[in-house]
């Protein structure tokens, strides 16, 4: 990965802009992803879906506004498909944009209601035709996903999203050998982000549905999702 995750070696908290940028543009939006890159951002979330065809997209809902699954249609349809006037932007188009800007991108693999490793193989697949291995943080709440690819690529950097909180940390990090866990705000103490750290791994506080970063910086976490960069830049005082 390009970046150091840990705050104990930045000496700050990354800002992740969630969705491309949702709260400047449609999410997961070329429009989104473009402003959240001017604001600095140090990571650019976003999903990744997969068409009928094995076709890589962004989008975060497993279904379409007219009802159908995404995995269910052809990417010919996706593609003519308009989303709040904008289009689904394809992962590989995106990778080599990053690659170009020299951005880092956190790709959340929609993994859902399809055959296992599926997505997972075209993601990894695009990685190396676009040659940004070191420009992506793949992250899952399928940890059984992750811990494949961390298995086969442990070069790769990969991030477990978790809602509640766990009895034991430590065997869980060392079963999953994530880089990097999503804390649900509301749902975390410092205890638990200390006992993460201890492990030497990073904590992202994800889900958070105001802008409450008086938390977010006595929990000492390393990373947060926001959904204007530029909002959680002022807040933190960066």
């Amino acid at each position: 990965m390009k970046k150091d995750l840990l705050k104990a070696n930045t000496g700050r908290i990354l800002i992740e802009s969630h969705r491309g940028a949702e709260g400047l543009a449609p999410e997961n939006s070329w429009a989104a992803l473009k402003l959240g890159s001017e604001s600095s951002a140090d990571f650019l979330e976003t999903d990744v879906q997969l068409s009928r065809d094995g076709v890589a997209f962004l989008r975060h809902n497993y279904t379409l506004p007219d009802g159908r699954w995404c995995s269910s249609v052809p990417w010919a349809e996706l593609k003519a498909i308009t989303i709040e006037d904008e289009p689904l932007p394809l992962l590989e188009d995106l990778l080599v944009w990053a690659r170009e800007g020299d951005l880092c991108l956190s790709l959340d693999l929609k993994v859902g209601f399809m055959p296992e490793r599926r997505l997972v193989k075209e993601v990894l697949r695009l990685l190396e035709r676009t040659q940004t291995q070191a420009h992506v943080m793949l992250i899952s709440w399928d940890h059984v996903e992750l811990l494949r690819i961390k298995l086969s690529r442990p070069d790769l950097t990969t991030r477990v999203l978790i809602r509640g909180r766990l009895v034991e940390y430590a065997d869980f990090l060392k079963h999953t050998r994530a880089d990097a866990v999503s804390f649900t705000y509301g749902v975390v103490r410092l205890s638990d982000v200390e006992q993460v750290h201890h492990a030497g791994v990073a904590v992202n506080l994800s889900e958070m549905w105001r802008p409450d970063f008086e938390t977010v910086k006595d929990l000492d976490v390393d990373m947060v999702s926001w959904s204007d960069p530029n909002e959680a830049r002022k807040m933190l005082g960066q």
